[in-house]
């Protein structure tokens, strides 16, 4: 298994791995922008040749990270992989000065109590957040 910096060339990969592994739709032409904006906070990790996992995130204005996806499959969970992805994304972002990292979360998933074990609090409730109509959960760390 290798994290890797994801390249243009995975991009159909990466849309059927993202269909099959998230609820939400998007358009390939935004991990495009979200990869030309900041390469190094876009990883995907690779086992048996496949994407398993991805995580990407911006730099916002008052030295924030957003993470904008971190997502694994089933069989890979529980291993400290997204750990991992999240901690190099912190990392590689320190260089702009982020002093606080802030993500969305649907509120019925598993994944909240993963960020809490990474020490992310909830902050906020968005109503409707997701294509479905879930709300989302706005979780945020100072670092």
């Amino acid at each position: 298994m290798k994290i890797l910096p994801f390249e243009i060339e995975q991009l159909d990969e990466l849309m059927d791995f993202l269909d099959e592994n998230l609820n939400e739709n998007y358009q390939k032409n935004v991990f495009l922008n979200i990869r030309k904006r900041w390469p190094e906070g876009f990883l995907i990790v690779i086992d048996n040749d496949r994407i398993i996992g991805a995580c990407c995130g911006a730099i916002l204005p008052n030295e924030k990270l957003r993470v904008l996806i971190l997502v694994l499959k089933e069989d890979y969970q529980k291993q400290g992989i997204g750990k991992e992805l999240m901690s190099r994304m912190i990392e590689s972002s320190k260089i702009f000065g982020v002093k606080k990292v802030t993500l969305e979360v649907r509120k019925d998933s598993g994944a909240i109590q993963f960020y809490r074990k990474l020490g992310l609090s909830s902050v906020d409730l968005l109503p409707c957040y997701y294509q479905d109509g879930c709300d989302g959960i706005v979780m945020e760390k100072h670092l």
